[in-house]
């Protein structure tokens, strides 16, 4: 009877084994399918915008434009579309895909009021499509900011983003400024920098948004973005984030730190001199933005900073000292320094120096 159990255990392993082999098999053999029928798609796709590109007279009649409209509703004809444009970016002239893209503007915005009713991954493909079009072309279709903004009804992550690079690309001011609006209304968490970054790559006046932004901030996560993106910009905004660095929020006094860090202001000099002297977690952050400072006020108070329990704070405190061009005195007394804390530390950054530069 025992022996006739375990027969049945090692019979039903067999069994499940071999079941998962085949399963897999077959998962590989499909996969290997659709593949190749995908990129056979995608390969028919881009003769196609090829010949529509190189023809306008084909691409001006009425059968054109229902042929192209059915290719854009249907979300697999979509995503062929979209990976065949990527790989036709640098094979087609610009110039005869902004035209191409003029002459195709009604079907493409009636394509994107029918992607508002689908589910939000599709939306997202179709959001992408936009983000896709070169700046000439994108100028024909600012328009269509007022319709990706409502993609973001019941959007995932994917669907935000892509919405947000398409708003970038359109340079809609308006329609951007509303679609961050709603990020803070609903309170959606969206990687901060993120933001920042594709803000910086906003088509339009990217100062003139700033501001608008900034004036219209209720929130300081939004401040955080508005400080890093203003941190990209070659304009001084100081006047703007001065006041950040003695914010109640740790994120915000951060991001106004490192924007001090690169736009030098005397008067953020001295606000930094306090962080410093703080000891608190912000002053790492502004014992490394004072190199940026050199002057024998930082460099006194940078030398005291080597004494701080603080492991950062004393790494950068180090770091920025390297930056001030101290005197051999000034190098032996710290190397040879009483406090275990300085001597260690700056004889440890000084030396990775040396080491970097040989």
């Amino acid at each position: 009877m025992q022996q006739s159990v375990v027969s049945m255990i090692i019979s039903f392993y067999i069994f499940i084994s071999t079941a998962l082999l085949i399963f897999n098999l077959a998962y590989m053999l499909s996969s290997g399918v659709k593949k190749r029928v995908m990129d056979r798609r995608i390969s028919a796709e881009m003769e196609w915008q090829k010949q529509i590109v190189s023809n306008p007279v084909n691409r001006a009649g009425q059968k054109f434009q229902k042929r192209l409209y059915r290719r854009l509703k249907d979300t697999a004809k979509l995503s062929a579309f979209v990976e065949a444009i990527e790989r036709n970016r640098n094979k087609i002239p610009e110039n005869q895909i902004v035209e191409c893209l003029r002459d195709c503007r009604m079907t493409i915005f009636k394509a994107a009021e029918a992607y508002r009713k689908r589910p939000a991954m599709e939306r997202a493909l179709f959001a992408y499509l936009i983000s896709l079009f070169p700046d000439r072309a994108a100028e024909e279709y600012t328009r269509m900011g007022e319709i990706l903004l409502g993609y973001l009804e019941n959007s995932t992550v994917y669907c935000r983003q892509n919405v947000l690079q398409a708003l970038y690309r359109l340079g809609n001011e308006d329609a951007l400024v509303r679609a961050l609006q709603i990020f803070q209304e609903q309170k959606w968490y969206h990687n901060s920098k993120l933001i920042a970054d594709g803000l910086a790559e906003y088509r339009g006046d990217r100062v003139k948004l700033a501001r608008r932004l900034w004036n219209q901030k209720e929130d300081e996560i939004m401040r955080v973005i508005l400080i890093q993106f203003m941190n990209q910009l070659p304009e001084d905004m100081s006047d703007l984030v001065l006041p950040e660095l003695s914010s109640e929020y740790h994120e915000v006094r951060f991001a106004a730190v490192r924007y001090f860090t690169k736009h030098i202001n005397a008067e953020a000099g001295k606000c930094l001199l306090n962080i410093l002297r703080e000891d608190s977690d912000v002053s790492s952050a502004a014992a490394q933005a004072l190199g940026s400072y050199p002057g024998e006020t930082a460099k006194q108070e940078l030398m005291l900073a080597l004494q701080s329990k603080n492991w950062y704070v004393r790494h950068n405190s180090a770091v920025s000292l390297m930056k001030m061009n101290l005197s051999p005195e000034e190098t032996r007394k710290l190397i040879t320094a009483d406090d275990r804390y300085v001597r260690e530390m700056f004889t440890y950054v000084w030396e990775s120096r040396g080491t970097a530069e040989c």
